[in-house]
C-alpha cells in the first residue's frame, strides 16, 4: 500500500474571525482530493449534530392548552410559541450538564412591547441570552403575561409530539411558581448552525504534486462559537472512526517514514515544469534538452560548456533538478 505524507507537514490551522458568529477557518496544504474529503463529512456533522440549547416545554399562566388566547396579550399561544422560539441562549458543555433542565421566566408588569430583555434564566449565570431584542409579545394590560420556559441540551430537531414524552417524565421535577396552566410541548430546534459553506482551492499546479487549501465559512446564530462547533464536529468524526475501525486496537502505520532518496524519481519531467528563467530554458532547448532526466544524465562539465549558460544558470538549474530529486552526473562519465 503506498502511503501518505505525515501531517506534521501541514500548516497549522488558521481562524479568521469575521465577527463574533462568523469565522473563516483554513487547512493547507492537503494532499489532491483530502479538501472534498473532509468538507463534506465536516459540514454534514455540522449541519445535523451539533448540540445547544432550545426550550422543550412552557407553561404559562392561566393557559390550559397551545391554541388558547392570553387575555390582555395580542399575540395568541401558537404565536407567543413561535416567537419564544428565536430567543437562542448560550451553550458551554464544560458547565451544563447533558441531562441539566434550564429554567427562563419572563413577568410582564409593563405595557407595550415585550422583548428577550424580560426573560430571566434561574439560578444559571453561566447561560446568557445572545440577543436582548427578540420580540416576544404586545401587551395591552400590565402583569397580562407571566409565564415559565425550560430548556435542556440536545442536537437536531424534536417535534412538540416527541417532547411530549418529556414533558411526562420530567413534568413532577420541574420547579414552577405558576399557580394555574399546563405544561406545554413546543418543537425543540437545537441546531446552531446558521450556515456553512467551503471552498477548495489547487496550490502549485504547475507541479506533479498538486495540493489543495480547504477553507471553511461557519456561521452560528451565537448559541455556539464557530471554532467551538467545528471542534465538536471533529470529535464526533474521530469518535465515529474509532468505533468503526476498532482503532485503539489497531497498529495504525498510514504514514510513511521521511527517506531521503538518492535516485532521480521515476516519472520523467518537462524541462518547463521546473520554473526556469528564460535564458536557461532556451539554453538547454538549443542543446536538445527537454527532460529533466536528460539533463540529469550530464556532468557538471558537461553543462557548463552550454552556449549562453553563465555560472548563476548553472547554479539555477543544479537547484532546480535537485529539488525534484535529481543530480547531475559525477566525473566526466
Amino acid at each position: 500500500m503506498e502511503k501518505m505524507k505525515k501531517l506534521d507537514y501541514i500548516k497549522i490551522p488558521t481562524f479568521n474571525k469575521v465577527n463574533d458568529f462568523e469565522t473563516n477557518f483554513t487547512l493547507e496544504p492537503l494532499e489532491r482530493g483530502f479538501g472534498n474529503t473532509l468538507a463534506v463529512a465536516l459540514r454534514r456533522v455540522l449541519i445535523s449534530s451539533i448540540t445547544s440549547l432550545a426550550p422543550f416545554c412552557i407553561r404559562i399562566e392561566g393557559v390550559n392548552h397551545e391554541f388558547q388566547g392570553i387575555p390582555g396579550v395580542v399575540e395568541d399561544v401558537p404565536t407567543l410559541i413561535m416567537n419564544l422560539r428565536n430567543v437562542r441562549f448560550s451553550y458551554d458543555p464544560e458547565v451544563i450538564e447533558d441531562d441539566e433542565i434550564i429554567k427562563v421566566e419572563l413577568k410582564a408588569d409593563e405595557v407595550g412591547q415585550i422583548t428577550s430583555r424580560y426573560l430571566q434564566v434561574v439560578d444559571n449565570p453561566n447561560i446568557e441570552i445572545i440577543d436582548h431584542n427578540i420580540h416576544i409579545a404586545d401587551v395591552t394590560h400590565a402583569n397580562s403575561l407571566k409565564f415559565e420556559m425550560y430548556l435542556r441540551p440536545g442536537r437536531g430537531f424534536m417535534s412538540s409530539e416527541e417532547n411530549k414524552a418529556l414533558v411526562n417524565k420530567y413534568e413532577s421535577e420541574l420547579q414552577t411558581k405558576i399557580k394555574k396552566g399546563k405544561f406545554i410541548a413546543v418543537d425543540s430546534n437545537f441546531s446552531p448552525i446558521e450556515r456553512v459553506s467551503y471552498k477548495i482551492d489547487e496550490l502549485n499546479s504547475s507541479s506533479l504534486k498538486v495540493e489543495e487549501r480547504l477553507t471553511f465559512n461557519i456561521l452560528t446564530d451565537g448559541t455556539v462559537k464557530p471554532e467551538k462547533a467545528l471542534s465538536q464536529a471533529c470529535e464526533i468524526l474521530v469518535a465515529h472512526f474509532k468505533f468503526i475501525g476498532n482503532v485503539d486496537e489497531m497498529k495504525l502505520d498510514v504514514f510513511a517514514e521521511e527517506e531521503v532518496q538518492d535516485e532521480p524519481v521515476e516519472q520523467d519531467m518537462d524541462i518547463t515544469q521546473l520554473n526556469l528563467s528564460v535564458r536557461s530554458l532556451n539554453a538547454l532547448r538549443r542543446i536538445g534538452k527537454v527532460k529533466v532526466s536528460e539533463i540529469a544524465n550530464m556532468t557538471y562539465d558537461q553543462l557548463e560548456q552550454t552556449k549562453n549558460l553563465g555560472k548563476k544558470s548553472l547554479e539555477e538549474i543544479v537547484k532546480k533538478i535537485s529539488d525534484y530529486g535529481y543530480s547531475l552526473k559525477k566525473g566526466d562519465e
